[in-house]
């Protein structure tokens, strides 16, 4: 079991201190989320909590992942980066793309893609992305995002995304493992196709019947058997808490700040 740290929520003057005691401590790789912006007034509810309300403020630091990625990767040699999550649809596909390829490559690849739909409509409107479409939005761009950052020419015409021949460079090394997150059915599937699924913190009892559907989709779509990643935050682990995800299917685990 791989072991990261939460970065999320730490205010940026403190990162790379905080990383460089993460990478000596041992760990796997620390975590960060992704907003643009706080409203002043919460617009939308937030899923993950049974209140629906944020529990961050407009002053709560967001720093972009992977300028933050790119400049923790200087600072250290062996820590990897993880999204938890990249709103994927609030960007279009190229510039997201060149985003991560650019942290990959800076790193040494040692970054993984975190990825989800979001939640926060208000969000979506203020950059000018369709809220609506962006689960059918990132089933395109996940299609174009690997050609793209391993620098192949990409050619690409589909319902949301139509692009000529073209080429992003410098491709990265090696491919930028996928990791989906969320809970909705679509999301589930989704993670199947890729490299791993994520969830949110969890007692330990409340991930049996996740990590059951997950592998039971996994088992519908024919990839039971592929390499694949899970990754948790674990409430209150006791003794065997950790043993015990593991030979359920868990493979990594998040710390909290």
């Amino acid at each position: 079991m791989k072991f990261w740290q939460s970065l999320a929520f730490v205010e940026m003057d403190q990162m790379v201190e905080l990383a460089q005691f993460c990478e000596d401590a041992g760990f796997h790789g620390v975590s960060y989320g992704d907003h643009l912006v706080t409203t002043r007034e919460q617009a939308d509810e937030y899923l993950y909590r049974d209140s629906g309300n944020v529990f961050w403020n407009p002053d709560t630091h967001w720093p972009d992942p992977w300028v933050m990625t790119a400049a923790l990767a200087q600072a250290t040699s062996t820590l990897n980066f993880l999204s938890t999550i990249y709103i994927l649809p609030m960007r279009d596909p190229l510039s997201a793309a060149k985003a991560l390829s650019t942290a990959a490559y800076l790193s040494g690849d040692r970054v993984t893609l975190g990825a989800g739909v979001g939640w926060q409509k208000a969000e979506f409107e203020m950059v000018g992305q369709d809220f609506h479409t962006r689960g059918k939005r990132v089933d395109e761009m996940l299609e174009i995002l690997p050609r793209l950052m391993a620098g192949e020419m990409t050619e690409f015409h589909g319902t949301y995304y139509d692009l000529p021949p073209l080429k992003m460079s410098p491709g990265t090394n090696r491919p930028v493992p996928i990791m989906i997150g969320g809970y909705a059915p679509a999301a589930m599937r989704r993670a199947c196709r890729f490299d791993g699924w994520m969830a949110t913190s969890h007692e330990e009892a409340e991930l049996y019947p996740l990590l059951n559907t997950l592998n039971d989709m996994r088992t519908a779509q024919n990839c039971a058997d592929k390499p694949f990643d899970v990754w948790t935050g674990v409430k209150n682990p006791t003794d065997g808490t950790h043993e015990r995800l593991a030979e359920a299917g868990v493979t990594m685990v998040n710390g909290t700040n």
